[in-house]
């Protein structure tokens, strides 16, 4: 299976902790771009270590497994992180009209959509899917996949990797 639904959340409760952290960082959507809100160690200061998760796992300057610790006091998205051993977990935002190059990863992702809407796709080998927010999915992202926002409009996701 390419992916699979884990559960239904209250979205709303999801976004407005998603908009704490983005207030925090004094950055809007539309700068978003990537947010690590997990660090190597714990009590690393936010404003400072949102960054050092961003990019490949092979340039990272630490392993991808040492992100497991909350950067932000957002309770609920901790909750869930820690649920599903969610590492390395970013708010990541894709811009309206673009679309990655098709990649594998080193390991399944969780995916929590915050804003997306249908014209917003994953395409996994043969497959396309549309994320609808409420819920949190599995994705295989070992397979060859893209993300495509054919929209308007940002789509974010809070996004982890999964390990086991």
């Amino acid at each position: 299976m390419h992916v699979e639904v884990l559960e239904e959340i209250d979205h709303q409760k999801i976004l407005d902790e998603a908009n704490t952290i983005k207030v925090q960082l004094n950055r809007g959507w539309g700068t978003l771009g990537q947010v690590g809100i997990q660090g190597h160690k714990p009590d690393l200061d936010a404003n400072t270590e949102w960054q050092s998760s961003i990019g490949r796992g092979d340039r990272l300057q630490y392993p991808e497994t040492y992100f497991k610790y909350h950067l932000f006091n957002v309770p609920t998205i901790n909750r869930i992180m820690d649920k599903y051993g969610m590492l390395r977990t970013r708010l990541m935002q894709s811009d309206p009209k673009s679309c990655l190059t098709m990649h594998q990863d080193m390991s399944k992702r969780i995916h929590i959509p915050l804003i997306t809407n249908p014209d917003c796709v994953m395409i996994i080998e043969d497959r396309t899917y549309y994320l609808e927010p409420g819920k949190i999915y599995l994705t295989n992202t070992t397979l060859r996949h893209t993300a495509v926002n054919a929209s308007d409009r940002a789509r974010v996701h809070i996004v982890g990797c999964i390990y086991s």
